[in-house]
């Protein structure tokens, strides 16, 4: 599917420079340019531009919407992982907070501790 989307994007630019050589070359030859290759170049040029406010504007209303139902599509929610084992298997005891700035970890013979730097006049 990605090579396919590649392809159609690299036509899609081949044929966009050639468009856009053809006309310079239409510009710059003199009495080549009738009044009706400037009006289709320009309805072409207004039709692009306009498409591409309308795609915009569908997008960014259709993500507004999404973000207002609290769906996302098949992204999920980030769940923090549950920490309850080392790899060693042995039983993980969290007495911290999250804003503790020291954590010290003591291996017990089952478990580990991790626990918040004792601060100076106690002991832990």
């Amino acid at each position: 599917m990605k090579t396919l989307i590649k392809l159609v994007r690299w036509i899609s630019a081949f044929l966009a420079w050639c468009l856009f050589l053809y006309w310079w070359r239409e510009a710059a030859t003199p009495g080549w340019v009738s009044p009706r290759a400037v009006l289709y170049s320009l309805l072409f040029i207004v039709g692009v531009v306009a498409a591409a406010i309308a795609y915009s504007t569908f997008w960014i209303l259709h993500n507004k919407r999404l973000a207002n139902r609290g769906k996302r599509g098949f992204v999920s929610f980030y769940k923090p992982p549950r920490f309850e084992a080392d790899a060693l298997g042995r039983r993980l005891k969290l007495e911290h907070e999250e804003d503790d700035r020291v954590i010290v970890i003591r291996n017990v013979r089952d478990h580990k501790e991790y626990l918040p730097e004792p601060t100076p006049g106690t002991m832990a």
